[in-house]
């Protein structure tokens, strides 16, 4: 980018949403996804609307109720539409609100994002020339062809001498800077293995890389230009692997052809070790299908992998501090039983040999939020993915229990978050949005497991904080969104005279560690969710890494492929009623005053007119929560009661009659037994209840029918209404 250093300490680029603005997913969402919007708490009225390119109202509900979130200083409400399903593009609209940015319903809605977010990897490749038909206005020169690299003093051996210069070239630019790290590797290219692992068919697709059209999935030829420099990182003398190729120092704000300091191999790490051996074994079990491309390569890995493991257990506390002469990324770690577990589990998987399981010990390993410093989550994981091959030996009820034990606590926080989030006050440290992405990794291993609906939608939920429903109003992914992150913390996007970022990277997102905050311009807060700045000075809100756009990979090809596609319409014995009639019905039937005794009347009515029409109704009339009339007539049973409580609450949740959310959710396409982010074992989109509202001031309750077709219990109701308030023309 242009004009952008850390010593020109400028107005940071586009600042943080407006308080009063709505916050969503700025990309759009999935026909049957959940969709949410969250909208600050003052907003005038309590009601929203969904507005088509043409101008015509698509949508309206009612927003929820005003939640305060810590993390922001916030108090919000939620805007729920998610059974708008048609395809096209909105705004949603509240009163003296400006308009939400545009956003778009499409069944390959997270396409183009997912591409982007996979090629932010290949933009990332070190020893390789970024031409013009790959690359685009992003081309590049050739940096650090890394054929001569030096062994550091601390990596020292009888067989490679300090100073001794090896070949170990390929892999990926870490973050922002041009150095190498096999820690941060491992974790990154493993997400992307098991993301192809899990969804084949989804990554088909040519991303326009120079491998393309090679027989090869591009995700796979991605993986492998760092999987080769990983091997190269293995000492052949002993197994064990060196922790990191790097300068002495971090590079300045330069393009890598620029960037020419002598460059190391520092300290093998036991850390490096197991993290290698798990991503080898892994990959080894992913390439076996392509041994004709790459032949003798799947056996190579998997002998790298027992070999790294071997080194390990002969030297299993070996941690990694920089030499004093390097202060480059340290990627530290004083607790290794998670490396040892991930690694015997891939190794378990791949091979089936009893060593590793007894080494894994899956009884102690907990389920946990995956990271560099701790991979435990990876191993679980894989463990999901490939249960049935694990032989009688180990106990696979243990990966449901720690699976959907995570998931739970994620999704009780989804549940209670103002923001509709997984993601804690707490959460927010270096690489948050990574964080938030990785809750919904993992929601989604216990998705796949047991199909709990909540899990799903929290996991959508986490791709909708990262593309904008979040505290600072801004989409956290290059190139994607109305609000976008313009300045990242990444030498390329700041050097290369381009205007626009380099696409497809995420940025790491609110840190109130803000320990950069001496170099840049101040925070606009020191609230967690809002500890952020979009400058290209500051590392510590604004960089970007490889292993933090690995789960953006995966979630956004999860959720494509996960998601329900949207359903046929069911065949059905009522005809759909325009919604304009359905509206008008509670525009005019209200009432100026409502008390124990209209409800008795009404109700009374109610169950008169069924006997005047020989048939068994259940009727009950409540008012803020409480039942003021209810009677289940013969021949109904417990079941009409269940129906009744199922459709008020849909009733609650709207603001609409329940008739109107079933012809509403069916003229877009949808099923409405099966709308998303709705349980149906809580709501039901059927005719027969209908909003209690008093003029003047809103929907105070529901009148519920059950026991005829939906469309007869909607009628009912609405005949009573019109002959208790004498409302004609309806």
């Amino acid at each position: 980018m242009k004009r952008l250093f850390p010593f020109l300490l400028l107005a940071c680029g586009p600042a943080l949403a407006q308080t009063g603005a709505i916050k969503l997913n700025q990309i759009g969402f999935l026909p049957q996804s959940q969709k949410l919007a969250v909208v600050p708490q003052g907003a005038g009225g309590d009601r929203f609307e969904l507005v088509g390119a043409d101008g015509k109202t698509a949508f309206s509900g009612v927003l929820g109720a005003a939640v305060s979130w810590d993390a922001s200083g916030e108090t919000v409400r939620v805007a729920d539409f998610s059974w708008l399903g048609t395809p096209g593009s909105y705004r949603l609209k509240v009163a003296g609100l400006p308009p939400s940015d545009p956003f778009t319903v499409a069944a390959d809605g997270y396409r183009a994002l997912n591409s982007a977010a996979l090629k932010a990897f290949y933009f990332n490749r070190s020893a390789i020339a970024l031409a013009p038909e790959y690359a685009g206005q992003w081309a590049r020169a050739a940096g650090h062809p890394d054929t001569r690299v030096l062994v550091h003093t601390s990596a020292a051996s009888k067989a490679r001498p300090a100073g001794t210069a090896i070949s170990s070239p390929k892999g990926w630019y870490d973050a922002g800077d041009y150095n190498k790290y096999v820690v941060n590797s491992g974790i990154s290219t493993y997400t992307l293995l098991a993301a192809f692992e899990h969804f084949p068919a989804w990554f088909a697709q040519d991303i326009a890389i120079p491998e393309s059209g090679n027989g090869v999935p591009d995700i796979l030829d991605e993986a492998m230009w760092n999987l080769e420099w990983m091997l190269s990182m293995q000492d052949p003398a002993d197994g064990g692997v060196y922790h990191k190729l790097t300068n002495l120092r971090f590079d300045g704000m330069v393009m890598p052809d620029a960037a020419t300091r002598e460059r190391y191999v520092v300290a093998k790490s036991t850390a490096a070790a197991l993290d290698f051996a798990a991503t080898m074994a892994a990959a080894s079990r992913v390439l076996a299908g392509y041994d004709k491309q790459w032949p003798g390569m799947s056996k190579r890995m998997l002998d790298a992998a027992e070999r790294a493991w071997r080194w390990a257990e002969a030297n299993p506390a070996l941690l990694f501090k920089n030499p004093k002469d390097v202060v480059t990324g340290e990627y530290g770690d004083a607790h290794l039983e998670d490396e040892f577990a991930w690694a015997a589990a891939e190794l378990f998987i791949t091979t089936g040999k009893d060593l590793y399981l007894k080494a894994l010990r899956p009884e102690t390993v907990a389920a946990t939020t995956p990271s560099w410093s701790d991979v435990r989550g990876l191993a679980w994981m894989s463990l999901a993915h490939h249960r049935e091959r694990l032989g009688p030996q180990f106990d696979r009820s243990l990966i449901a229990s720690r699976i959907d034990g995570l998931a739970q606590g994620l999704a009780a926080e989804w549940k209670r978050s103002a923001y509709r989030v997984p993601t804690r006050g707490a959460d927010m440290v270096w690489g948050s949005s990574a964080v938030t992405l990785n809750q919904a990794m993992m929601l989604l291993q216990a998705y796949r497991l047991n199909g709990k609906q909540d899990y799903l939608l929290a996991a959508q939920s986490g791709l909708d904080y990262v593309l904008g429903r979040n505290a600072t109003g801004l989409s956290f992914v290059t190139g994607f969104g109305a609000r976008q992150v313009l300045q990242p913390h990444h030498r390329p996007s700041i050097a290369d005279g381009v205007d626009a970022p380099v696409p497809g990277w995420l940025s790491g997102g609110p840190n109130p560690g803000q320990q950069d905050a001496k170099d840049c311009p101040p925070y606009p807060s020191k609230l967690p969710a809002l500890s952020f700045i979009d400058h290209a000075c500051s590392y510590a809100s604004n960089e970007v890494a490889i292993n933090w756009n690995a789960p953006l990979v995966y979630v956004s090809a999860a959720l494509s492929e996960l998601t329900p596609k949207v359903r046929p319409l069911k065949a059905m014995n009522d005809k759909l009623v325009p919604l304009d009639l359905l509206l008008r019905q509670e525009q005019l039937l209200q009432f100026d005053r409502f008390d124990n005794d209209t409800a008795l009347e009404i109700g009374l009515k109610l169950v008169e007119m069924a006997r005047a029409q020989k048939k068994a109704v259940t009727v009950e009339i409540a008012r803020n929560g409480t039942v003021l009339f209810a009677h289940g007539m013969n021949g109904t049973s417990r079941d009409n009661f269940d129906w009744i409580r199922r459709k008020s609450n849909l009733v609650n949740r709207t603001g609409h009659s329940s008739f109107y959310t079933h012809n509403q959710v069916r003229l877009n396409g949808g099923d409405h037994d099966a709308i998303p982010a709705l349980d149906p074992r809580e709501y039901a989109a059927h005719g027969g209840s209908f909003p209690l509202i008093i003029k003047g001031t809103g929907q105070v309750g529901t009148i519920t029918v059950s026991g005829l077709p939906g469309v007869e219990d909607h009628a009912m109701v609405v005949n009573a209404l019109k002959d208790y308030l004498k409302v004609e023309g309806i």
